[in-house]
């Protein structure tokens, strides 16, 4: 049977079983050239990668730390009207304002209905907190960012293609009784 996934890096859908994917968590497939691309610019993230780069860290923290039940339709469409340009909200701003509004403020992750819908509100606040932060330690946001870099190091699950083997579901014939 067809194992369809969409790749997170070029939002392609591939059949896994007949090409290599790598699967990094539980659901995040992605094509295996495409991920050792994503993998060689985690470094030196520019433009979309950056944006990519963010976007994944988020959707990380929101279900690993915050235990949130994503909504991913919503979440992409959120994203996508919060960073078009004129908006002035960078990735790396929305991915700062929810881990503010999260470990910071204590925000019910009940409220949220899968999505980032509180980004706008609190935007300029966590601004100015993680503003405070850095000139009360200066190095907090770099370790915050190193300990995302640092998660990507996780052990990832390779999945290689395997031939299909078409059975005779015939098991019997009329011929043999």
């Amino acid at each position: 049977m067809a194992h369809i996934v969409m790749c997170r890096l070029c939002k392609k859908r591939f059949n896994t079983d007949l090409e290599e994917a790598v699967l990094e968590g539980q659901k995040a497939y992605y094509h295996k050239s495409c991920y050792e691309i994503w993998k060689k610019n985690l470094d030196n993230p520019q433009g979309d990668m950056e944006a990519d780069f963010w976007y994944e860290a988020l959707v990380d923290y929101l279900y690993r730390d915050v235990k949130m039940s994503i909504n991913f339709p919503k979440l992409q469409n959120q994203w996508s009207n919060f960073t078009k340009p004129g908006r002035n909200m960078t990735p790396k701003g929305i991915f700062f304002a929810m881990k503010y509004f999260y470990d910071v403020q204590k925000g019910e992750v009940e409220k949220a209905m899968g999505g980032i819908g509180i980004v706008p509100n609190i935007y300029a606040r966590s601004a100015e907190y993680w503003a405070n932060r850095e000139m009360q330690k200066a190095g907090t946001l770099d370790a915050i960012i190193a300990e995302i870099k640092a998660r990507d190091t996780r052990p990832v699950q390779t999945i290689v293609q395997k031939k299909n083997t078409k059975k005779d579901k015939s098991k019997w014939s009329l011929d043999d009784i």
